[in-house]
């Protein structure tokens, strides 16, 4: 049998199998054309090509520009097709109403399709983020909000925030004022800090590594030096997965193993998460290790990872317990959902802070007026002694500093879009669509219309501040509710956005009421990158000492 079909193949001359291969090519490209046109509710949008979709038509693009480049170009509503997935792009409040509700029976309560390409990277729903099991999200959800969002966790980020702080102004200052920082750098060590304090209870002292990888000439030992290696490697090593879950996202199975430039990419992505998986784990391990050996009569760590671990255990430290009506949370988690958690945690609460305090430190640059607006607040608020630690009373009171934040945002969103699926069969802009149809909300889009905000374009914190009904941004107050989203919105909206501002707006009184940060290029645009969220890849900024005035 075997012989005959050699014989069969050995007779086709090189000829036959090219006729063959463009045989094969032309039934492949016809077929997926033909179910391309007559697929149901067909909207405008670019055409794609077999194998790559839409995505070579992004080239020379940031992913968040070419969005609002489409919009333009396609309306309110279009679609494109990404890793052979349809998406359907919606841009305006009309379209969104039912996708934001916070009751559980929502239609939307999963955020995005688990593809094939998020499974090989690992984002399989393990935590809260990209949990597309809704029960398994519920119980996650559950724990993961008794351990960030209890009243005394407020004051506890407050005093983290302060002492931090502290020790980067500290190396600030070593370094000189007249020292080029890489702001975002510094922001991301920063929030990673305080994020692994938060949910491990345990510095992995970033901010210092990063300062001795500036000084290389210091006194330290062998053993800090390879510590320093060990914090830098996982910061980094955690920037490089955030980052890298877009190629998995944008490029199919395909083009991942077997396109040159792509696969050894993916590879590499790939390499790095099984390393920074191992380290998480491994963070685990060792914390469970350390309750088993510590005596019932000494108190634990208060921290997420003992709150998770501790669960439904004789060692439970959580405050909070579940009546027998909830038998689904009375089980203790299992290390794969612990450690989905706190994935989930160290990655939203490292870029996104991150990156919208440099966001904000850049405005602030560009408008010295709206600077000093908030160093009028910072003044009236905190006093004039710049050494006392600042309260989370004294944060709650910055009104202005909020509005600064949420007007930044409005005019560069981090989370710049917002995927939603249908759960059930729903109609949305006047087609019937059927379950497991996939959106994604185009935040940067509704963010910036005409309809919904006066003078869109302009840069102005008063749209967030002025309470007074007869000034001009009432139009605002109007629509406020559905066409601005920092956090998200509906049951899925993010769980540490309290923590979030808490920290941004900490650490923009705890800078500006003593410092300037200047920025080395005033008129240079904001050098950034976007993927699943817009990040800063760069800004280079000069640290000196404010000004004191009267």
């Amino acid at each position: 049998m075997i012989s005959t079909i050699t014989s069969t193949f050995s007779s086709f001359g090189i000829l036959d199998i090219f006729y063959l291969f463009i045989t094969f090519i032309i039934l492949y490209v016809s077929r997926y054309y033909y179910n391309f046109f007559i697929r149901p509710n067909p909207l405008p949008g670019p055409l794609p090509i077999p194998i790559f979709g839409n995505i070579h038509q992004k080239s020379g693009y940031e992913f968040n520009d070419w969005l609002m480049l489409l919009h333009k170009r396609y309306g309110d509503m279009f679609e494109v097709n990404l890793s052979g997935q349809r998406t359907i792009i919606l841009c305006n409040t009309e379209l969104i109403e039912n996708m934001n509700i916070t009751s559980t029976k929502t239609k939307y309560p999963i955020r995005f399709i688990v593809t094939e390409g998020f499974i090989e990277y690992g984002i399989n729903g393990t935590g809260i983020v990209n949990n597309t099991d809704l029960k398994s999200w519920k119980y996650n959800r559950e724990f993961f909000t008794q351990a960030i969002m209890t009243p005394s966790f407020n004051h506890q980020a407050v005093e983290c925030t302060n002492k931090l702080w502290d020790e980067m102004e500290t190396y600030w200052n070593n370094l000189g004022e007249n020292y080029e920082l890489n702001l975002i750098k510094w922001m991301h060590r920063f929030s990673n800090e305080m994020i692994f304090i938060i949910s491990t209870g345990v510095k992995n002292n970033s901010v210092a590594s990063y300062y001795y990888t500036l000084v290389p000439d210091n006194d330290l030992n062998e053993k800090e030096k390879e510590k320093i290696r060990e914090s830098e490697d996982f910061i980094r090593s955690l920037e490089m997965l955030l980052r890298g879950a877009i190629y998995f996202y944008i490029f199919n199975r395909f083009m991942r193993h077997y396109v040159p430039f792509i696969r050894g990419k993916a590879n590499s992505l790939l390499r790095n998460r099984d390393y920074l998986y191992e380290k998480i784990y491994n963070i685990i391990k060792e914390r469970r290790i350390e309750i088993e050996n510590t005596p019932l009569d000494k108190p634990l760590r208060h921290d997420m990872l003992t709150s998770f671990i501790t669960a439904n255990t004789p060692r439970d430290i959580n405050t909070v317990r579940h009546s027998d009506t909830d038998a689904d949370l009375l089980r203790p988690m299992t290390d794969r959902e612990i450690f989905g958690n706190i994935l989930d945690a160290m990655g939203g609460g490292t870029d996104t802070t991150a990156n919208l305090f440099c966001f904000v430190a850049y405005y602030l640059g560009r408008y010295p007026e709206v600077k000093q607006r908030l160093r009028q607040e910072l003044d009236e608020v905190l006093g004039k002694d710049i050494t006392k630690p600042i309260t989370y009373k004294e944060i709650d009171e910055l009104n202005y500093c909020d509005a600064v934040v949420k007007e930044v945002y409005r005019h560069f969103p981090v989370a710049f879009s917002l995927g939603r699926v249908s759960a059930e069969k729903d109609e949305v802009g006047g087609y019937i669509w059927p379950e497991g149809t996939s959106y994604s909300i185009l935040y940067c889009a509704i963010m910036k219309r005409k309809d919904y905000w006066t003078e869109p374009e302009k840069f102005d914190p008063d749209r967030f501040y002025k309470i007074d009904e007869s000034d001009k941004y009432l139009l605002e107050r109007k629509h406020a509710k559905t066409a601005f989203s920092i956090f998200g919105g509906g049951i899925r909206a993010c769980p540490g956005r309290k923590l979030a501002m808490i920290e941004l707006k900490c650490l923009m009184a705890s800078i500006y009421r003593k410092y300037d940060i200047e920025l080395v290029d005033k008129n240079a645009p904001i050098n950034y990158e976007s993927g699943f969220i817009t990040g800063c890849k760069e800004l280079r900024v000069k640290i000196k000492p404010r000004e004191l005035r009267g």
